[in-house]
């Protein structure tokens, strides 16, 4: 039920309003200076740059694991906080419990995340243009992904394959800190902070990174949107979202299992 919940429609509209006020507020902005009446599509460049800039203008890769872990990652929090668990294991075993609970939290932390980036993206590829040759050339400027492994890449399929692996990247994400709200959980049987430590670990993490330099690669920030240029190829944030993704569900798992063990 978290996929319907009330929590999963506030981040979905604050996550595409994120990522599309900064359009909307230019639109607006630019036709009341010059009495203009210019629409979306007139302001509309190549979309995956589009896209790139709605993540940098908004600042949406910096607070995106709190909209992740509003859906589900407090859900463990409040089966065992109100003893609600007790009942639940008296008809399912304990592992098919921590099974669908980390299959709820994934899959509500991913469309969390996934929903806003990809209303986004239709919305930048229906008042844009495809990342051709021609189109770029005629915009007069270089893109936001010249610089970085997926030069080449961006011109596939008019960007469409960039904008699948963009997609891809962004429900990962989501599931990755829902996940690790779960796992705060387990160790900390609170609500508020298995809400509020994930964005804290994730901000944490990308400071202390950044401050050291060469460890900004391992940053969570840069995988949501890898338009850097120190990405070192094509599939490296997609396998390490997997990695990470994977050595959390783990750590639940098995710390899940302590935590239950005389329940």
């Amino acid at each position: 039920m978290s996929i319907f919940s009330p929590a999963m429609l506030v981040s979905v509209f604050v996550g595409a309003w994120f990522l599309m006020w900064s359009r909307v507020a230019n639109l607006i902005s630019y036709n009341a200076k010059y009495g203009a009446a210019l629409t979306f599509k007139d302001m509309g460049a190549v979309f995956l740059d589009d896209i790139a800039v709605s993540h940098t203008l908004s600042g949406y890769d910096l607070f995106a694991p709190i909209l992740a872990v509003l859906p589900a990652a407090a859900a463990f929090c409040d089966d065992y906080n109100s003893g609600y668990i007790k009942s639940i294991l008296t008809r399912v075993s304990k592992r098919r419990y921590i099974r669908e609970t980390l299959l709820c939290s994934s899959i509500a932390g991913g469309l969390a995340v996934f929903l806003p980036c990809f209303l986004s993206g239709v919305f930048y590829l229906v008042n844009g243009k495809l990342d051709t040759l021609e189109n770029v050339n005629s915009w007069g400027y270089s893109t936001t992904f010249d610089e970085t492994v997926y030069a080449g890449m961006q011109y596939v399929w008019g960007g469409l394959l960039l904008a699948l692996m963009l997609m891809a990247l962004a429900f990962l994400f989501g599931a990755i800190w829902s996940d690790i709200g779960l796992l705060v959980s387990v160790l900390l049987p609170n609500k508020y902070l298995a809400l509020a430590a994930p964005f804290a670990l994730y901000f944490s993490i990308h400071l202390i990174f950044y401050r050291i330099g060469f460890l900004l690669v391992l940053s969570p920030v840069n995988m949501l949107m890898p338009d850097t240029t120190f990405i070192p190829f094509t599939l490296y944030p997609l396998l390490y979202e997997v990695l990470l993704l994977g050595l959390v569900c783990v750590l639940f798992s098995v710390l899940a299992k302590r935590r239950l063990w005389d329940v």
